[in-house]
């Protein structure tokens, strides 16, 4: 059966036990309409099970750019959700990825508060999107440069699927044969080949579903990752959930804080410039350090995850990958994140400005639509910046 076959016919058993009451009425739209912001809004939200928050910027976000809100809810089923909950990240790839699943409910809108309802619900691991920055951001060992940069593509699919090989050349094998890295791959687009050796190891045919519906329709090497992280998680046998109880955080008009991501959204990163401009004594930490700093300690925040314990080694290593490969030694992180907690109040106030900013650009462009005679549109799309 193919991949979309398997997921959609997984997903027509499912979708009536999921079509429940959402329960509370949807709240107004937020004031900024941003689509950068708001795709922010629904995955941080999802992060941290805040249906809320997620249904209030996916429904606004829907109005604006359908195909940006589809997209990044599908990263969130491989990014995180994962191996978590097998299930919950199906459900989430088809109802994104395949319009017939969208329509088993009738129209777009009840299909999307379903699969926000079972993302916010869902466990999270963020394994996948740990093995992005170690492959991005850690130099590859001279061994390791030394084994595979020459290997044939049978060779790096053996290192795949041997148990005892180190991780981190597992990984690397896999990114390089299945022709999803940066440089040239091996392979052009190999991934289906790499979906039949990880179905061999045992990977269930759902999440390889899963999958390679979402290889079809992105370039990322999310679909390479996820089914690694399942094959380690299942050496390690021992995990658990934990549940999180998320932090207070301060309004930024009417947005939480957290919304303003500052490595990917330009809002965000624009909030981390005018905090460090603000001190008299200008910070020894350059914005890209600061704002990965920030990113890791609230932006990936989750409200349950799933632990074990080589996944807490990879977090925790990414999380120093992050800072070193921006030029920060190891033994000073933990003194960069204590300080931005103790500046906390000056992000929140420079956040508040970028926002304040924003709010009077757009009663500008009313007002300039208004004396023209001109209809107003819902927003005006944004540059990337």
């Amino acid at each position: 059966m193919q991949p979309a076959a398997h997921l959609f016919h997984f997903f027509q058993g499912q979708y009536e036990a999921a079509a429940g009451p959402i329960g509370q009425e949807l709240l107004a739209p937020f004031r900024l309409s941003d689509p950068y912001l708001l795709a922010s809004a629904v995955q941080k939200a999802i992060r941290r099970g805040d249906l809320d928050i997620a249904r209030r910027a996916a429904h606004q976000l829907h109005g604006l750019d359908q195909q940006r809100l589809w997209r990044r809810l599908a990263v969130v089923a491989l990014e995180d959700v994962g191996i978590a909950d097998i299930e919950a990240a199906a459900k989430l790839v088809a109802v994104t990825c395949i319009p017939s699943a969208r329509r088993l409910f009738g129209d777009d809108l009840t299909a999307l508060d379903v699969v926000l309802n079972v993302a916010c619900r869902a466990t999270k691991d963020r394994t996948s999107d740990h093995f992005c920055s170690i492959v991005g951001r850690e130099q590859i060992s001279a061994e390791d440069r030394a084994l595979l940069r020459p290997a044939s593509p049978n060779a790096l699919f053996s290192v795949v699927a041997s148990s005892t090989q180190p991780w981190t050349r597992r990984l690397r094998s896999a990114v390089m044969v299945s022709g999803r890295t940066d440089g040239p791959p091996y392979v052009p687009d190999n991934i289906a080949a790499l979906f039949e050796v990880y179905l061999e190891l045992g990977v269930p045919e759902l999440l390889i579903a899963t999958c390679a519906v979402y290889a079809e329709r992105q370039r990322d090497a999310l679909p390479v990752f996820v089914p690694l992280a399942w094959l380690l998680r299942n050496i390690h046998k021992t995990c658990n959930v934990t549940d999180h109880v998320p932090p207070e955080t301060e309004m930024v008009g009417d947005m939480p804080a957290w919304v303003f991501d500052p490595v990917n959204c330009r809002m965000g990163r624009r909030a981390v410039d005018l905090f460090l401009k603000a001190h008299i004594m200008r910070p020894a930490y350059h914005p890209r350090l600061v704002a990965a700093a920030i990113w890791n300690t609230e932006s990936a925040y989750c409200d349950r995850t799933l632990n074990w314990p080589l996944g807490d080694e990879i977090r925790q290593r990414t999380y120093n990958a992050d800072l070193t490969y921006r030029g920060l030694p190891v033994e000073q992180h933990v003194a960069l994140i204590d300080w931005i907690a103790r500046e906390r109040p000056a992000l929140t106030a420079a956040r508040q400005a970028v926002w304040n900013s924003a709010v009077r650009e757009i009663g500008k462009s009313v007002e300039v639509l208004e004396q023209a005679n001109l209809p107003l549109l819902v927003s005006e799309k944004p540059r990337r910046g």
